[in-house]
């Protein structure tokens, strides 16, 4: 019996790289791939499938410079190469003959939450109109002779 479609693995060959711990937290709990290029901004499984389509050698330099983004722990460049040399390895088949691709942008890890301007325009009408409510509430009554013979 097979998995819905909607239920199937994006990427079954680079689940070993994904899941593969990349080095020990703070309380000696490990730290894989996925959460890693998770915490940095990156798209896992995307990364994953542009490091597995650069040669290895710029492959695990990418990948070091990544690991030596991550928050917490500090790693040096060539402490995150040994790590990356290995983790590389698990990666499906690299091909030599692709072009190499350019190198990614790093988001940040938490974006501040933005309301489109519309909403920040009805927001603002809002609280007008409440503080009016609030103020004809606690005066007995509109200021502007509204409903008033």
């Amino acid at each position: 019996m097979s998995l819905r479609p909607s239920f199937r693995p994006l990427r079954p060959d680079l689940d070993k790289f994904l899941f593969a711990t990349i080095g020990d937290e703070i309380n000696d709990v490990p730290l894989s791939v996925l959460s890693a290029l998770t915490r940095i901004g990156v798209d896992p499984r995307k990364e994953a499938g542009r490091l597995s389509s650069l040669a290895q050698r710029e492959a695990v330099e990418q990948l070091a410079r990544l690991i030596t983004e991550l928050p917490g722990r500090f790693r040096s460049l060539p402490e995150a190469r040994e790590t990356a040399v290995d983790l590389v390895g698990l990666l499906p088949r690299h091909d030599a003959s692709r072009v190499s691709t350019g190198q990614i942008q790093i988001r940040p890890r938490f974006p501040k939450p933005r309301l489109p301007r519309t909403s920040s325009f009805w927001v603002v009408c809002f609280v007008f109109a409440a503080a009016a409510l609030l103020s004809a509430i606690a005066h007995g009554g509109f200021p502007f002779g509204i409903g008033t013979p």
